[in-house]
């Protein structure tokens, strides 16, 4: 697959974006000190976040990693902190160690083979204890692996799971670390699965539910109670409430309508569950919720804020107060997120920073070990 047509097709779980990123922060500041943004330059775009939400380079600008990075998460364990590059093009995961001064350097060895199960690496994402991480490719396969106590990352037991017929998509696990949902563009369905006490993965009852047309990456509430599921292909956003079980249900109304012509990607919630926001990268605009006490979105006022080039993939400050867009090409915006849960530019800036080449992921890490 060329890089073109991996950019396109790529759009990552932010629920790996959010684990590092959890709880409070000062007001005004946002509680991330570092953020990092894949790019198919085969390296890993490397920022400081500053008290005003503005990101500069870091020195260096950028760490290598495999063949076209798509995904990244992150982990902490005792008092260092990880990061994951799943490279997309050589079936590889890159393991990283960040420095206090927000640094990547590479572990050894520097990445985790996943073949033979999976020679397309497109997404990764971390149970919110950092024990296991999950990757997807496109394919049936979901591999499950073990973090070890140095960051490096092995294969679980088994090494993965298939769902037969499949093309799973962005995988993401639940707040308690308890169910794992994966979105399926071949038959456009959520499917629904339970971690087991060593990471393992059993299909839950059922094992799926539908969504709209080539489902994308799901959101979940902090509370765990609603999930959202943007689909490409009919401009829709499928609603959820979550039972204890782990099983999804259809909300009322189903779906949110997104305007015609709309290709969502990606939906990304605030920490306290109150607002939402869609990417669009057919139209180029980031969609503005608030969210109800059933979990059903409204739209906010304004409905959108544009994006010059594109929107393909998004993440907020655990604060609540910056919001960072990834293109796709070259460039990532910035915005600061108001009262009411609008966006506007951070004052001051120019919106948006070089960022790589065709880049995808944004991930923010907050300071300190």
């Amino acid at each position: 697959m060329n890089r073109i047509a991996t950019r396109r097709l790529l759009a990552v779980a932010l629920g790996a974006a959010l684990i590092a990123n959890s709880g409070g922060a000062h007001a005004g500041a946002p509680k991330a000190r570092f953020a990092y943004v894949t790019s198919c330059g085969d390296a890993v775009v490397q920022f400081k976040v500053g008290r005003n939400g503005l990101v500069t380079p870091n020195s260096p600008a950028t760490e290598g990693a495999g063949s076209c990075p798509a995904a990244l998460a992150t982990i902490k364990l005792k008092n260092k902190r990880f990061l994951f590059a799943a490279n997309a093009n050589d079936g590889t995961v890159s393991q990283y160690l960040i420095a206090a001064n927000g640094t990547l350097s590479p572990l050894t060895p520097a990445a985790f083979g996943l073949s033979p199960e999976a020679s397309f690496t497109a997404y990764i994402t971390v149970d919110p204890k950092g024990r296991y991480a999950y990757v997807t490719d496109f394919g049936p396969d979901i591999v499950q692996l073990k973090v070890n106590p140095d960051g490096t990352l092995t294969t679980n037991t088994p090494p993965s799971v298939i769902a037969t017929g499949a093309r799973t998509v962005a995988p993401l696990a639940d707040p308690s670390g308890r169910f794992l949902y994966v979105t399926e563009f071949g038959n456009n369905i959520v499917l629904q699965y339970k971690i087991g006490s060593e990471g393992t993965l059993t299909p839950n009852t059922p094992a799926s539910i539908d969504s709209g047309g080539n489902p994308r990456n799901l959101a979940i509430t902090q509370s765990g109670k609603f999930v959202y599921v943007p689909n490409l292909d009919d401009g829709t956003i499928s609603q959820y409430t979550r039972n204890p079980d782990g099983t999804l249900a259809n909300n009322s109304p189903a779906t949110f309508n997104l305007p015609s012509g709309a290709g969502p990607i990606q939906v990304v919630i605030n920490q306290k569950g109150t607002y939402a926001y869609a990417t669009d990268e057919y139209l180029h605009v980031v969609y503005q919720f608030k969210i109800n006490h059933d979990g059903t979105l409204a739209a906010n006022s304004p409905t959108s804020v544009p994006i010059a080039t594109s929107a393909e993939l998004m993440t907020l400050d655990s604060g609540g107060k910056f919001a960072y867009v990834a293109d796709g090409f070259s460039l990532l915006y910035q915005f600061k997120v108001n009262s009411n849960g609008t966006l506007s530019p951070i004052p001051n800036s120019s919106n948006s920073i070089g960022a790589g080449t065709e880049n995808g992921q944004v991930l923010l890490v907050p300071g300190g070990l």
